[in-house]
Protein backbone atom coordinates (compact mmCIF):
# COMPACT_ATOMS: atom_id res chain seq x y z
CA UNK A 1 0.00 0.00 0.00
CA UNK A 2 0.98 3.41 -0.99
CA UNK A 3 1.82 6.24 1.65
CA UNK A 4 -1.52 7.53 3.25
CA UNK A 5 -1.77 11.25 4.75
CA UNK A 6 -2.37 11.18 8.43
CA UNK A 7 -6.32 12.64 7.67
CA UNK A 8 -6.83 8.91 6.15
CA UNK A 9 -3.86 7.09 8.21
CA UNK A 10 -6.61 7.98 11.39
CA UNK A 11 -9.74 8.40 10.24
CA UNK A 12 -12.33 7.41 12.69
CA UNK A 13 -13.63 3.69 11.88
CA UNK A 14 -15.64 3.36 14.95
CA UNK A 15 -18.25 5.65 17.12
CA UNK A 16 -15.80 5.42 20.16
CA UNK A 17 -13.05 6.73 17.35
CA UNK A 18 -15.06 10.00 16.98
CA UNK A 19 -13.24 13.17 18.81
CA UNK A 20 -16.23 15.51 19.95
CA UNK A 21 -19.28 14.30 18.60
CA UNK A 22 -20.46 12.75 21.86
CA UNK A 23 -24.25 14.08 21.09
CA UNK A 24 -24.49 12.48 17.80
CA UNK A 25 -22.87 9.25 18.96
CA UNK A 26 -24.72 8.94 22.08
CA UNK A 27 -28.43 9.64 20.06
CA UNK A 28 -27.25 7.10 16.83
CA UNK A 29 -25.97 4.21 19.57
CA UNK A 30 -29.06 4.47 21.27
CA UNK A 31 -31.42 4.44 17.66
CA UNK A 32 -29.23 1.33 17.19
CA UNK A 33 -29.56 -0.22 20.04
CA UNK A 34 -33.46 0.21 20.40
CA UNK A 35 -34.12 -0.02 16.69
CA UNK A 36 -35.43 3.06 16.02
CA UNK A 37 -34.16 3.90 12.56
CA UNK A 38 -35.07 6.61 10.60
CA UNK A 39 -34.80 5.99 6.84
CA UNK A 40 -32.69 9.27 6.08
CA UNK A 41 -29.73 10.99 8.29
CA UNK A 42 -28.33 14.48 7.45
CA UNK A 43 -24.96 14.88 8.89
CA UNK A 44 -24.39 19.15 9.40
CA UNK A 45 -21.16 21.33 10.05
CA UNK A 46 -18.32 22.95 8.75
CA UNK A 47 -15.34 20.78 6.98
CA UNK A 48 -13.32 18.58 8.60
CA UNK A 49 -15.25 17.88 12.11
CA UNK A 50 -16.69 14.49 11.10
CA UNK A 51 -19.51 14.56 9.20
CA UNK A 52 -18.26 11.52 5.88
CA UNK A 53 -16.58 9.77 8.76
CA UNK A 54 -19.77 9.64 11.04
CA UNK A 55 -21.47 8.63 7.62
CA UNK A 56 -19.28 5.81 6.99
CA UNK A 57 -19.71 4.47 10.58
CA UNK A 58 -22.99 4.42 10.65
CA UNK A 59 -23.01 2.07 7.12
CA UNK A 60 -21.11 -0.35 9.36
CA UNK A 61 -23.45 -0.38 11.94
CA UNK A 62 -26.33 -0.63 9.84
CA UNK A 63 -24.85 -3.29 7.53
CA UNK A 64 -22.49 -5.03 10.38
CA UNK A 65 -22.58 -9.20 10.82
CA UNK A 66 -25.24 -9.15 13.91
CA UNK A 67 -26.28 -5.64 13.33
CA UNK A 68 -27.37 -3.09 13.31
CA UNK A 69 -25.33 -2.74 16.11
CA UNK A 70 -23.18 0.51 17.58
CA UNK A 71 -20.45 -1.88 18.79
CA UNK A 72 -19.31 -3.64 15.39
CA UNK A 73 -16.13 -4.93 14.77
CA UNK A 74 -14.80 -2.71 12.30
CA UNK A 75 -12.41 -5.77 10.83
CA UNK A 76 -15.27 -7.62 9.80
CA UNK A 77 -15.47 -8.21 6.10
CA UNK A 78 -18.27 -6.28 5.21
CA UNK A 79 -17.13 -3.36 8.04
CA UNK A 80 -14.07 -3.59 5.57
CA UNK A 81 -15.61 -3.34 2.36
CA UNK A 82 -17.60 -0.37 3.17
CA UNK A 83 -14.10 0.84 4.99
CA UNK A 84 -12.32 0.65 1.46
CA UNK A 85 -14.97 1.77 -0.69
CA UNK A 86 -15.50 -2.13 -2.29
CA UNK A 87 -19.24 -2.57 -1.13
CA UNK A 88 -21.87 -3.22 -3.38
CA UNK A 89 -24.61 -2.44 -0.66
CA UNK A 90 -23.01 1.38 -0.20
CA UNK A 91 -22.65 3.85 -2.72
CA UNK A 92 -21.09 7.44 -1.89
CA UNK A 93 -21.82 9.68 -4.14
CA UNK A 94 -20.10 13.01 -4.60
CA UNK A 95 -23.21 15.60 -4.97
CA UNK A 96 -21.30 18.45 -6.16
CA UNK A 97 -19.86 16.22 -9.28
CA UNK A 98 -23.14 14.34 -9.27
CA UNK A 99 -25.64 16.84 -9.26
CA UNK A 100 -28.09 16.53 -11.95
CA UNK A 101 -31.36 14.69 -12.68
CA UNK A 102 -29.61 12.17 -14.85
CA UNK A 103 -27.69 10.98 -11.78
CA UNK A 104 -30.57 11.08 -9.30
CA UNK A 105 -32.89 9.22 -11.43
CA UNK A 106 -30.15 6.67 -12.14
CA UNK A 107 -30.16 6.43 -8.41
CA UNK A 108 -33.74 6.14 -7.81
CA UNK A 109 -34.18 3.22 -10.25
CA UNK A 110 -31.42 1.26 -8.90
CA UNK A 111 -33.09 1.62 -5.28
CA UNK A 112 -35.89 -1.38 -5.42
CA UNK A 113 -32.78 -3.43 -5.88
CA UNK A 114 -32.33 -6.11 -2.96
CA UNK A 115 -29.07 -5.66 -0.89
CA UNK A 116 -26.15 -7.97 -2.17
CA UNK A 117 -24.46 -9.00 1.54
CA UNK A 118 -25.83 -6.65 4.05
CA UNK A 119 -29.07 -5.96 5.65
CA UNK A 120 -29.85 -2.49 3.47
CA UNK A 121 -29.04 -0.48 0.48
CA UNK A 122 -27.23 2.53 2.14
CA UNK A 123 -26.81 5.45 -0.38
CA UNK A 124 -24.49 8.20 0.97
CA UNK A 125 -24.35 11.29 -0.45
CA UNK A 126 -21.52 14.14 0.29
CA UNK A 127 -21.91 17.93 -0.21
CA UNK A 128 -26.12 16.95 -0.95
CA UNK A 129 -26.33 20.83 -0.99
CA UNK A 130 -24.81 20.88 -3.94
CA UNK A 131 -27.59 18.94 -6.57
CA UNK A 132 -30.07 21.11 -8.80
CA UNK A 133 -33.37 21.95 -7.63
CA UNK A 134 -34.76 19.28 -10.32
CA UNK A 135 -32.22 16.19 -8.82
CA UNK A 136 -33.72 17.08 -5.21
CA UNK A 137 -37.31 17.34 -6.79
CA UNK A 138 -36.62 13.53 -8.13
CA UNK A 139 -35.40 12.59 -5.08
CA UNK A 140 -38.16 13.19 -3.08
CA UNK A 141 -40.69 10.64 -3.37
CA UNK A 142 -38.01 8.00 -3.37
CA UNK A 143 -36.83 9.95 -0.21
CA UNK A 144 -40.75 9.80 1.78
CA UNK A 145 -41.38 6.78 1.15
CA UNK A 146 -38.07 4.02 1.01
CA UNK A 147 -38.14 0.43 0.34
CA UNK A 148 -37.82 -0.86 3.97
CA UNK A 149 -33.82 -1.94 3.14
CA UNK A 150 -32.78 1.19 1.51
CA UNK A 151 -31.22 4.21 3.76
CA UNK A 152 -30.30 7.23 3.00
CA UNK A 153 -26.91 9.29 4.84
CA UNK A 154 -26.90 12.80 3.45
CA UNK A 155 -23.80 15.25 4.34
CA UNK A 156 -23.59 19.03 3.87
CA UNK A 157 -21.52 22.33 5.30
CA UNK A 158 -24.63 24.86 3.72
CA UNK A 159 -27.16 23.51 5.46
CA UNK A 160 -29.84 26.52 4.73
CA UNK A 161 -29.40 25.72 0.99
CA UNK A 162 -31.63 22.48 1.12
CA UNK A 163 -35.46 22.36 0.53
CA UNK A 164 -37.61 22.43 3.16
CA UNK A 165 -39.10 19.55 1.83
CA UNK A 166 -36.15 17.38 1.75
CA UNK A 167 -35.31 18.56 5.55
CA UNK A 168 -38.42 17.71 6.66
CA UNK A 169 -37.99 13.90 5.16
CA UNK A 170 -34.42 13.34 7.31
CA UNK A 171 -33.06 13.13 11.03
CA UNK A 172 -30.79 15.48 11.25
CA UNK A 173 -27.98 16.25 13.51
CA UNK A 174 -25.90 18.82 13.51
CA UNK A 175 -22.14 18.21 14.53
CA UNK A 176 -19.90 20.77 16.37
CA UNK A 177 -16.64 22.33 16.05
CA UNK A 178 -13.90 19.95 18.22
CA UNK A 179 -12.47 21.96 21.28
CA UNK A 180 -8.85 22.91 21.16
CA UNK A 181 -8.21 20.69 24.07
CA UNK A 182 -9.80 17.31 21.92
CA UNK A 183 -7.68 18.08 19.07
CA UNK A 184 -4.24 18.82 20.75
CA UNK A 185 -4.57 15.21 22.86
CA UNK A 186 -5.76 13.47 19.33
CA UNK A 187 -2.52 15.18 17.84
CA UNK A 188 -0.64 14.32 20.64
CA UNK A 189 -1.67 10.67 20.36
CA UNK A 190 -1.00 10.61 16.44
CA UNK A 191 2.63 12.51 17.48
CA UNK A 192 3.09 9.31 19.70
CA UNK A 193 2.13 6.60 17.24
CA UNK A 194 4.05 8.25 14.18
CA UNK A 195 7.14 9.36 16.90
CA UNK A 196 7.11 12.78 16.38
CA UNK A 197 8.86 15.29 18.88
CA UNK A 198 6.09 18.18 19.24
CA UNK A 199 6.17 20.54 22.07
CA UNK A 200 2.44 20.78 23.83
CA UNK A 201 2.76 24.54 22.92
CA UNK A 202 3.01 23.65 18.90
CA UNK A 203 0.35 21.33 19.46
CA UNK A 204 -1.86 23.67 20.92
CA UNK A 205 -1.41 26.45 18.40
CA UNK A 206 -1.93 23.68 15.63
CA UNK A 207 -5.38 23.46 17.35
CA UNK A 208 -6.13 27.42 17.49
CA UNK A 209 -5.20 27.85 13.85
CA UNK A 210 -7.57 24.54 13.00
CA UNK A 211 -10.67 26.31 14.09
CA UNK A 212 -12.04 23.19 15.38
CA UNK A 213 -11.40 21.43 12.35
CA UNK A 214 -9.82 18.17 13.15
CA UNK A 215 -8.77 17.12 9.63
CA UNK A 216 -7.62 20.72 9.00
CA UNK A 217 -5.27 20.29 12.26
CA UNK A 218 -3.75 16.89 10.62
CA UNK A 219 -3.53 18.40 8.01
CA UNK A 220 -1.36 21.07 9.23
CA UNK A 221 0.62 18.69 11.66
CA UNK A 222 1.72 16.68 8.18
CA UNK A 223 2.59 20.10 6.35
CA UNK A 224 5.36 20.39 9.07
CA UNK A 225 6.79 16.82 9.28
CA UNK A 226 7.17 17.67 5.43
CA UNK A 227 9.12 21.32 6.80
CA UNK A 228 10.90 20.31 10.01
CA UNK A 229 11.02 16.42 9.85
CA UNK A 230 10.26 14.70 13.34
CA UNK A 231 11.36 17.50 15.59
CA UNK A 232 8.87 20.32 15.88
CA UNK A 233 9.21 23.37 17.61
CA UNK A 234 7.08 26.07 18.42
CA UNK A 235 9.25 28.19 15.89
CA UNK A 236 8.16 25.84 12.97
CA UNK A 237 4.84 26.24 13.47
CA UNK A 238 4.88 30.17 13.64
CA UNK A 239 7.44 30.38 10.62
CA UNK A 240 5.10 27.35 8.28
CA UNK A 241 1.87 29.05 9.31
CA UNK A 242 2.73 33.38 9.49
CA UNK A 243 1.28 33.10 13.02
CA UNK A 244 2.02 35.54 15.18
CA UNK A 245 2.60 33.39 18.26
CA UNK A 246 1.04 33.10 21.96
CA UNK A 247 3.75 35.35 23.98
CA UNK A 248 3.85 37.73 21.12
CA UNK A 249 0.10 38.17 20.56
CA UNK A 250 -0.31 38.51 24.26
CA UNK A 251 2.13 41.14 24.58
CA UNK A 252 0.31 43.08 21.45
CA UNK A 253 -2.86 42.81 23.04
CA UNK A 254 -1.60 44.30 26.52
CA UNK A 255 -0.30 47.10 24.63
CA UNK A 256 -3.52 48.07 22.90
CA UNK A 257 -5.37 47.43 26.02
CA UNK A 258 -2.82 49.93 27.99
CA UNK A 259 -3.48 52.41 24.88
CA UNK A 260 -0.07 52.17 23.87
CA UNK A 261 0.07 53.08 20.46
CA UNK A 262 4.04 53.28 20.28
CA UNK A 263 4.73 49.65 22.01
CA UNK A 264 1.94 48.35 19.78
CA UNK A 265 3.36 49.50 16.30
CA UNK A 266 6.58 48.48 17.89
CA UNK A 267 5.24 44.64 18.14
CA UNK A 268 3.48 44.91 14.50
CA UNK A 269 7.00 46.11 12.79
CA UNK A 270 8.70 42.67 14.76
CA UNK A 271 6.06 40.79 12.95
CA UNK A 272 6.93 42.14 9.76
CA UNK A 273 10.33 41.82 9.85
CA UNK A 274 9.19 37.95 10.83
CA UNK A 275 6.75 37.39 7.75
CA UNK A 276 3.78 37.09 10.27
CA UNK A 277 0.78 37.17 8.35
CA UNK A 278 -0.86 40.20 9.10
CA UNK A 279 -4.19 38.71 8.61
CA UNK A 280 -3.16 36.13 10.71
CA UNK A 281 -1.93 38.61 13.44
CA UNK A 282 -5.86 40.28 13.24
CA UNK A 283 -7.34 36.88 13.44
CA UNK A 284 -5.05 35.81 16.64
CA UNK A 285 -5.88 39.11 18.02
CA UNK A 286 -9.73 38.64 17.51
CA UNK A 287 -8.99 35.41 19.82
CA UNK A 288 -7.46 36.48 22.00
CA UNK A 289 -10.00 39.60 22.79
CA UNK A 290 -12.66 36.75 22.69
CA UNK A 291 -11.27 34.29 25.28
CA UNK A 292 -10.22 37.24 27.86
CA UNK A 293 -14.25 38.30 27.18
CA UNK A 294 -15.68 34.54 27.42
CA UNK A 295 -13.47 33.97 30.73
CA UNK A 296 -15.20 37.00 32.24
CA UNK A 297 -18.48 35.75 31.41
CA UNK A 298 -18.26 32.27 31.39
CA UNK A 299 -15.48 30.77 33.05
CA UNK A 300 -17.11 26.93 33.00
CA UNK A 301 -17.17 27.16 29.37
CA UNK A 302 -14.23 29.22 29.09
CA UNK A 303 -11.61 26.31 30.46
CA UNK A 304 -13.68 23.33 29.25
CA UNK A 305 -13.04 25.20 25.53
CA UNK A 306 -9.54 26.56 26.22
CA UNK A 307 -7.85 23.64 28.55
CA UNK A 308 -7.13 24.72 32.36
CA UNK A 309 -3.44 26.12 31.17
CA UNK A 310 -4.76 27.99 29.25
CA UNK A 311 -6.91 29.58 31.32
CA UNK A 312 -4.65 30.06 34.13
CA UNK A 313 -2.72 32.06 31.50
CA UNK A 314 -5.43 34.35 30.82
CA UNK A 315 -5.86 34.76 34.76
CA UNK A 316 -2.28 35.71 35.21
CA UNK A 317 -2.56 38.71 32.63
CA UNK A 318 -3.62 41.18 35.91
CA UNK A 319 -7.15 43.08 36.13
CA UNK A 320 -9.73 41.65 33.46
CA UNK A 321 -10.26 44.66 30.91
CA UNK A 322 -13.89 45.88 30.72
CA UNK A 323 -16.18 44.05 28.83
CA UNK A 324 -17.22 47.01 26.92
CA UNK A 325 -13.80 47.79 26.10
CA UNK A 326 -13.38 44.54 24.88
CA UNK A 327 -16.49 44.17 22.87
CA UNK A 328 -15.53 47.16 21.06
CA UNK A 329 -12.04 45.87 20.54
CA UNK A 330 -14.11 42.99 18.71
CA UNK A 331 -15.87 44.60 16.58
CA UNK A 332 -13.22 47.07 15.34
CA UNK A 333 -11.49 43.59 14.32
CA UNK A 334 -14.24 41.59 12.98
CA UNK A 335 -15.44 45.03 10.72
CA UNK A 336 -11.76 45.31 9.71
CA UNK A 337 -10.85 41.83 8.61
CA UNK A 338 -12.26 41.85 5.09
CA UNK A 339 -10.47 45.14 4.19
CA UNK A 340 -7.32 43.50 5.65
CA UNK A 341 -7.37 40.67 3.67
CA UNK A 342 -7.71 42.82 0.12
CA UNK A 343 -5.99 45.68 0.72
CA UNK A 344 -2.82 45.99 -1.97
CA UNK A 345 -0.79 46.20 1.54
CA UNK A 346 -1.33 44.95 4.05
CA UNK A 347 1.55 45.88 7.03
CA UNK A 348 0.07 49.52 6.54
CA UNK A 349 -3.50 48.25 6.86
CA UNK A 350 -2.34 46.43 9.99
CA UNK A 351 -0.20 49.04 11.83
CA UNK A 352 -3.37 51.46 11.02
CA UNK A 353 -5.87 48.80 12.31
CA UNK A 354 -3.53 48.28 15.16
CA UNK A 355 -3.78 52.38 15.74
CA UNK A 356 -7.31 52.36 16.17
CA UNK A 357 -7.79 49.53 18.37
CA UNK A 358 -5.22 51.38 20.77
CA UNK A 359 -7.31 54.42 20.50
CA UNK A 360 -10.61 52.48 21.43
CA UNK A 361 -9.41 52.58 25.26
CA UNK A 362 -9.89 56.50 25.37
CA UNK A 363 -13.25 55.97 24.23
CA UNK A 364 -14.41 53.56 26.66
Amino acid sequence: MGYLVLARKYRPRTFQELVGQEHVVRTLSNSLAEGRLAHAFLFVGPRGIGKTSTARILAKALNCPNGPKADFNPDDDICKEIEDGRSLDVLEIDGASNRGIGEIKDLRDSVPYAPARGKFKIYIIDEVHMLTPEAFNALLKTLEEPPAHVKFIFATTEVQKLPPTILSRCQRFDLRRIPDPLICAHLRKIADAEKIKIADEALLLLARQAEGGLRDAESALEQLVSFAGKNITLDHVLEVFGLAGPIETRALASAILAGDSSAALGKVHEFRTRHRDPVRVAQDLARHFRNLLLLQIAPAEAEAELGKAEKQTLLGLGNPPEKAHLLSLLEQLLESEHHLRLSLAREVALEILVLRLCEMRERV
